[in-house]
């Protein structure tokens, strides 16, 4: 990956931060479980700022330079692309057969959208597990 269209390393710092508080939010607020006397405006306010946190810190995690960018970094980033993608695709494929052997779908376009949505986490979960594990598999084989 072109160094130019990396974040500074302070960066993943401050997604390591929102990421999870922004998840969070998201999710208890989605669930009803976060003061439910909200009214709509204020509910619908505080589900965009926790999700547009959680993309941010996503994006900050995801692409921000380590301390010491060198070519080994760029091959675990193609290869944790690469894994991503067939992860991706594979889930795609069984969920799409599942629909069709026991004939479910998502129920409207909240459904479809969720469904979308897990698919992309997905992809981007799975990148920082496979990018930040083998960095730190690999650092302790080479500190030895």
């Amino acid at each position: 990956m072109n160094p130019s269209f990396l974040l500074p390393n302070r960066f993943k710092k401050i997604g390591i931060i929102l990421f999870p508080i922004g998840l969070i939010i998201w999710m208890i607020t989605q669930r009803g479980l976060f003061n439910t006397d909200l009214n709509h405006s204020l509910k619908v306010i505080t589900l965009t700022l926790s999700f547009f946190s959680f993309l941010f810190g996503l994006y900050f995690t995801t692409f921000s330079k380590e301390p010491i960018e060198d070519e080994y970094i760029n091959s675990v980033r193609l290869k944790s692309f690469q894994i991503s993608s067939i992860t991706q695709m594979v889930f795609f494929l069984i969920s799409f057969t599942l629909m069709f052997i026991l004939n479910i779908e998502p129920n409207g376009d909240g459904g479809l959208s969720l469904f979308l949505l897990c698919s992309i986490i997905l992809y981007w979960m799975m990148y920082m597990v496979i990018f930040n594990y083998t960095l730190i598999t690999n650092k302790s084989k080479l500190d030895d």
